[in-house]
């Protein structure tokens, strides 16, 4: 009976939590999509001079699996597979923890990463009415993550937010508007070059 109870509370949990997925933008985080989530995002830089990002994210249970696909300036594709497993949901006193692993099939050119994640988000609105939620993430990886990597993301007024990570190799920073519940419009700067481009928030089928 005890343990149908936490089921419950723990799929409640699930239910009404603001999830977000897996990577901020090209970090880790220590959110994980659940069973049925998907989300999808892409980047287009002007006239595809830098070529593109895709993502594209489904949950089971406590794990995530996610594709990255790139292509660059001289039009080379590549598509990085990973998978991240949710240790241990944020609540009000703990971080959200997850342990993953980044291309798993070797195609980005860093290498195969594994990784250790936490993002919590701070009560800042009662302080700051500036910045209405803000997650931290910290996380420290091995392989094609070299070391520790770090992102923020706020949410700012008139449904606009912000987000910033250095992801052991670069710092990159997006800015967007979150006209309704399932999409948000955003401008990125990946490793020094700018995109345009939306995201499909998590949806559940």
């Amino acid at each position: 009976m005890k343990r149908l109870v936490v089921l419950l509370l723990i799929t409640t949990l699930f239910a009404v939590a603001p999830v977000f997925a897996n990577r901020i933008i090209l970090a880790p985080s220590g959110e994980t999509l659940t069973t049925g989530q998907i989300r999808a995002e892409a980047a287009l830089s002007p006239s595809n001079d830098d070529g593109n990002y895709m993502w594209l994210g489904a949950g089971l249970m406590q794990v995530e699996l996610n594709l990255l696909h790139r292509e660059n300036s001289a039009k080379i594709e590549t598509n990085e597979v990973s998978a991240q497993w949710n240790f241990l949901p944020e609540t009000s006193f703990n971080p959200g923890i997850g342990f993953g692993v980044q291309d798993i099939t070797n195609e980005s050119g860093n290498g195969v990463a594994g990784y250790v994640v936490a993002t919590k988000h701070l009560p800042v609105g009662m302080m700051n009415p500036f910045v209405k939620d803000l997650a931290v993430t910290a996380g420290i990886g091995a392989g094609g993550i070299k070391g520790p990597f770090f992102a923020a993301e706020a949410k700012l007024p008139l449904k606009f937010f912000a987000q910033a990570e250095y992801d052991s190799h670069d710092f990159n920073a997006a800015l967007g508007w979150q006209p309704v519940s399932l999409l948000r419009v955003k401008a990125y700067s990946i490793r020094d070059d700018m995109y345009f481009g939306a995201e499909l928030m998590p949806i559940r089928f």
